[in-house]
């Protein structure tokens, strides 16, 4: 039995970058084998392990073959006869198919380190097509490592249009596309992925609605500093240009969840007005507040502040925001003692928070 790190443990450890995760190949061992050594197993679809103590994957050395449409279509084979050579080849792209030894010694018969150096994102084989989900994988990597000079080679990005214009994008299922589009906006230069799609045309299939306008727009914003809620922040700057039935669409599409929808909404909607606050009336920050209910969902306020403030990169305004919040929100009708119930008692609330917010930001000037 010989053990292997494999995978992007390998690659950022020669790219000196930190490695979160560690992937490990077994070569000549049976799943018995494995189990009677402690290791727990996990994999459905082929024989992956957890590490007793580490609790890291280790996987047994194996094959793929494509046999039907969709990523359940591969019948996978895992043998002790299967060799490490066999098991990168099968991989995506050559830097992320080389093995280091326990002893240190790297293994990368497919030029991996040559590619590292010069800063090439190459597929590994003409298998590559077999799995669509590598078109936004490859699209992911130049948008994760273009700050460090990367660039797909020309023969891969000639093969993922071969492959869009073969229409196999269609092939991939919402939670997949999502999982990348995640990854992709929690990079250092998240545009880069949507122009590299744009680029081949997978774009028209995955997200007709975001226009070239639309990337700038993250460019520009991930240009900046965000501090915290980088997906979501890039998602609803990504966004914001869209009228509300288009981004229900895409959302709807891509099964994003109701929070991202709905904040996301919120951001396109009201953006504009958030940012005008030391401009606006007392009766437009309630109204304001009223029409993001904030009253009644403060967290998905909170989160629509926090994103705005990102987008815009002002440090003061979410402050003032939950200050005039959490003024009006004092309010209520148990302390207001006039015996109207109804509209009427509506109305005298919505005076009492008008003065109160009056009050405030007349104090603020």
């Amino acid at each position: 039995m010989d053990i292997y790190l494999v995978g992007g443990a390998v690659r950022d450890s020669l790219l000196d970058l930190p490695v979160t995760e560690r992937d490990y190949v077994v070569v000549g061992a049976t799943e018995q084998e494995m189990l009677d050594a402690g290791y727990r197993t996990v994999g459905k679809d082929f024989p992956v392990f957890l590490h007793p103590e580490t609790q890291e994957e280790y996987a047994l050395a194996r094959t793929e073959r494509k046999t039907s449409p969709g990523h359940t279509g591969f019948v996978c084979y895992a043998s002790p006869e299967v060799t490490l050579e066999e098991d990168l080849l099968r991989r995506d792209l050559t830097i992320n198919a080389i093995a280091r030894s326990g002893s240190g010694e790297l293994k990368d018969p497919l030029g991996g380190q040559a590619d590292i150096a010069s800063k090439s994102l190459r597929h590994v084989s003409d298998a590559f097509i077999e799995d669509p989900l590598r078109v936004l994988r490859v699209a992911r990597f130049y948008s994760r490592f273009y700050h460090l000079g990367f660039t797909v080679h020309p023969d891969t990005t000639a093969l993922i249009v071969k492959m869009v214009n073969e229409g196999q994008i269609a092939e991939l299922t919402a939670e997949r596309i999502h999982g990348e589009l995640d990854k992709a906006l929690n990079t250092k230069d998240p545009a880069v992925f949507f122009d590299y799609l744009r680029l081949v045309g997978a774009h028209e299939f995955l997200w007709p609605e975001i226009t070239k306008d639309d990337i700038d727009n993250l460019r520009r914003l991930s240009s900046t500093t965000i501090p915290s809620a980088q997906i979501e922040t890039c998602f609803a700057g990504l966004t914001m240009n869209l009228d509300i039935t288009r981004l229900t669409n895409l959302c709807q599409r891509l099964k994003c969840s109701n929070n991202r929808t709905e904040t996301s909404g919120l951001v396109a909607k009201f953006f504009e007005k958030w940012i005008l606050l030391n401009e606006l009336d007392a009766e437009e920050i309630i109204l304001l507040l009223q029409q993001t209910d904030a009253f009644r969902k403060r967290a998905r306020f909170d989160a629509f502040n926090e994103i705005c403030a990102n987008i815009s990169n002002d440090k003061t305004l979410p402050a003032s925001w939950c200050h005039l919040l959490d003024l009006v929100s004092n309010v209520r009708a148990s302390d207001i003692d006039t015996g109207e119930t109804g509209p009427a008692l509506g109305k005298t609330i919505r005076e009492t928070q008008t003065k109160l917010v009056k009050a405030a930001i007349s104090f603020n000037e």
